[in-house]
């Protein structure tokens, strides 16, 4: 039953969907024949300000908990707290150039201090490179100081060989000279 809703076209708000064969231009046609039929909204500023609202009882029109300002009401207490506030702007643009003047100050203060917190972070990355490189340095003379010492230890060994063959030649010319002595005799 449920296949059978979903291959039929849906209609929803006077635009029909058939979603086995969807096409956007005629959808897009229904909705715009759709708009074109709607009544167009009233804008705020057309609607009257005293007149009761549509679906809501005359008592309360005057907001969501009856006893509130009317919509507009605030709207016009600020307009006229403003008109009464403007001979004293020039006065609080004077008590405010102070603050307006710190408030730069710190703000070129923050950006310098941003600056060189962005060089620092900068500079401990190059750090951070150049400590790997020396570890790889490091790494490598300990790894020549291993090698050489092996060298050095096997050079010493085959030192002592040779010294030992040539001892071994010695005694073997001794003996060739003796056993020659003796078979010529």
């Amino acid at each position: 039953m449920e296949r059978q809703e979903q291959n039929s076209p849906e209609t929803l708000h006077a635009v029909e969907i058939d979603y086995q064969h969807v096409d956007v231009s005629r959808i897009m046609e229904q909705v715009k024949k759709a708009a074109a039929e709607r009544p167009p909204a009233p804008s705020r500023s057309e609607t009257p300000q005293n007149d009761v609202s549509a679906g809501q009882p005359g008592g309360a029109a005057s907001g969501p908990g009856g006893g509130g300002p009317p919509a507009g009401f605030k709207e016009k207490i600020k307009g006229k707290v403003l008109k009464l506030m403007a001979p004293f702007f020039p006065v609080i643009r004077l008590f405010a150039l102070p603050l307006h003047e710190e408030l730069n100050l710190t703000n070129k203060n923050l950006h310098e201090t941003n600056r060189r917190i962005d060089f620092l972070y900068q500079r401990l990355e190059d750090l951070d490179q150049s400590m790997e490189y020396i570890k790889l340095l490091h790494n490598l003379s300990h790894n020549i100081v291993v090698e050489l010492t092996k060298l050095s230890i096997e050079h010493d060994g085959l030192k002592t060989k040779a010294r030992i063959l040539q001892k071994d030649l010695e005694f073997l010319e001794k003996r060739e000279k003796t056993l020659e002595k003796h078979v010529v005799k």
